[in-house]
């Protein structure tokens, strides 16, 4: 006792504050074990720290982006389910086809919410992104209900492909006629993300991209990443301690910065909203979804036709990113069984012959599609899923998940699952030689074991762009098999591992993948150029994306000069 005293007074307090801090803790931890221990056990857990759990080795594994691998080792260890504390927060991640069927499918309406996120979904979104919005949350079941209808629903997907045939046939000639873009990595990549991004961009707002030195690309890109990585455990100290919100604002740096970031994505939406007004009295492409809400009499049920511009925002964000990340899965594969490549290019060229492939040729080349689910399978874009959240306590073979928590779908434990797959970590498309079933069919199969992969999620939140990305992935596996010798960088390190060039994206390779893309020969970029000469004299115009100058008329929340108010913590807009 003598040592405390001896020691300064603001260390006799720190130690004072350590001994009630960790006594309310123990009061706490045996409160709830006592609460429990007659209810369900939980889902095991790996062995972790008794303060943070597991957050050493998730952070570790994230900054080689090797999360996918640490929690697949994790599944085959504890099986169908496991928790894993990160800090103050417990994720379950569901690990077998069986599990999300009873819990993602048959429970979806006890499963379909969104944690809580302050600044990304609250005040980096206002709360106007479909992604991050609560299933309960009317303005998720409208969005939601829009577009399926006005963009991802058969009719509206099959609308998109003249914009499709017509990017990737520049894409291609751009590839053919410039070999530095097959040569370098990083350029190639940039190539694929300006086709994906006009391409969605062109569907949405009407606009296209014409330029991969376009600031829309790197703009668009990290507007999806700002909030996607403030989803992720721990990146936002009010997300672990919610009471900071009720601070004064002056005191909130990350909502200052939050309500800035969305002033200025809400700013770049009505900006293109008003070279779309402006242009409708010329030859604009008016079948894009907001020229569509403009001319429905009612905007199509929107509150307002500047939240169905930042929906459009949002949805090239999310299917862009998605596509390009399939796309250079894709090229991996490839690269890497030369083969299939192989394969692959004479069942096409079977069919189409001496002409570009288009998506009407799918249904007479099995063989692509088997290439589609494999390339899902192999490497899902979103391989541990965007997390849900229970509003009740469920059940799974003895097992309890309390009420209010995260679920991950953990496509890639499924997915590369030996009991499911034979030899997972190969790509071979042959697996899928017996089905027949498009994506919306293997979604909606009666047995979960039929099903060809989890990519798109699964439940209320299944991913609504399916239609649409499976037209996008079957063109561009169709074009570059058909056109082009896809093979390792003179530089790459043989033989190829994955881990060499891991992506931001778990599962994913990065920029840097070591992949070169040549064109077949002299006749086939002949073909190329002549088609994409004819696409182009064919082609609707578009809205441009040149001036950054605001252009205002008469619009609800716009004058010039001005940016949208925000009314703090109210999903609505606040008029000025």
């Amino acid at each position: 006792m003598s040592i405390i005293t001896s020691l300064p007074i603001t260390v006799q307090a720190g130690l004072i504050f350590l001994g009630v801090f960790g006594s309310l803790l123990l009061v706490r931890r045996l409160q709830k074990y006592k609460h429990e221990r007659d209810l369900l056990p939980l889902p095991p857990q790996p062995t972790g720290s008794f303060l943070v759990g597991n957050m050493a080795e998730v952070i570790a594994a994230s900054k080689i982006g090797q999360q996918h691998l640490l929690f697949h080792g994790w599944a085959q260890e504890h099986g169908e389910i496991f928790r894993v504390r990160v800090g103050p927060f417990t994720e379950y991640f569901i690990n077998s086809d069986a599990a999300v069927k009873e819990i993602f499918d048959k429970s979806s309406a006890q499963t379909a919410e969104r944690p809580r996120w302050i600044v990304s979904n609250e005040q980096i979104c206002n709360r106007l992104n479909v992604l991050l919005l609560n299933a309960s949350d009317p303005r998720w079941k409208h969005q939601r209900k829009v577009i399926h209808s006005g963009l991802t629903s058969i009719p509206r997907a099959d609308a998109g492909l003249p914009f499709l045939h017509y990017e990737t046939a520049k894409f291609m000639h751009e590839l053919a006629n410039n070999p530095t873009i097959g040569r370098e990595s990083k350029e190639l990549f940039n190539a694929i993300g300006r086709y994906t991004y006009s391409t969605f961009a062109s569907q949405t707002f009407g606009l296209d991209i014409p330029d991969t030195n376009d600031p829309t690309i790197d703009y668009i890109f990290e507007t999806g990443l700002a909030q996607i990585q403030g989803t992720l455990p721990g990146n936002h100290i009010v997300d672990i301690l919610p009471w900071l919100d009720n601070l004064p604002l002056f005191l909130k740096p990350w909502e200052r910065d939050a309500r800035k970031r969305f002033r200025r994505d809400m700013d770049w939406c009505i900006e293109r909203l008003m070279r779309i007004r402006k242009g409708r009295s010329r030859n604009v492409m008016q079948d894009a979804f907001l020229p569509r809400v403009l001319e429905d009499e009612k905007n199509l049920g929107f509150a307002s036709v500047e939240e169905a511009a930042y929906l459009s925002l949002q949805l090239i964000i999310g299917a862009a990113d998605t596509s390009k990340m399939s796309t250079w899965s894709f090229l991996e594969a490839m690269m890497t069984y030369p083969e299939v490549q192989e394969k692959g290019h004479e069942e096409i060229v079977k069919v189409v012959g001496n002409r570009l492939p288009v998506f009407e040729d799918l249904e007479q080349i099995p063989y692509v599609r088997c290439l589609m689910k494999e390339t899902w399978r192999w490497r899902p874009p979103v391989s541990l899923g965007h997390p849900h959240m229970t509003t009740r306590d469920l059940e799974y073979k003895g097992m309890r998940i309390p009420k209010g928590s995260r679920l991950h779908l953990n496509a890639w434990a499924i997915q590369h699952d030996p009991d499911r797959h034979e030899d997972p970590d190969r790509f071979w498309p042959e697996r899928y030689s017996d089905d027949l079933t498009n994506t919306m069919q293997s979604i909606n199969a009666s047995d979960v074991r039929n099903r060809d992969h989890f990519a798109f999620g699964s439940g209320r939140r299944v991913c609504p762009g399916y239609h649409v990305a499976e037209r996008s992935l079957a063109v561009t596996i169709m074009r570059f098999l058909w056109g082009f010798k896809i093979s390792p960088g003179p530089d790459a390190k043989l033989p190829l591992d994955p881990r060499d060039f891991a992506g931001e994206m778990p599962g994913n390779p990065g920029e840097q993948m070591p992949v070169t893309v040549t064109v077949r020969d002299d006749k086939t970029r002949s073909i190329i150029t002549q088609a994409f000469k004819e696409a182009a004299a064919t082609r609707v115009q578009l809205v441009r994306t040149l001036p950054n100058s605001m252009i205002c008329d008469s619009l609800t929340f716009c004058n010039r000069n001005r940016l949208p108010e925000i009314q703090l913590g109210n999903p609505q807009l606040k008029r000025p």
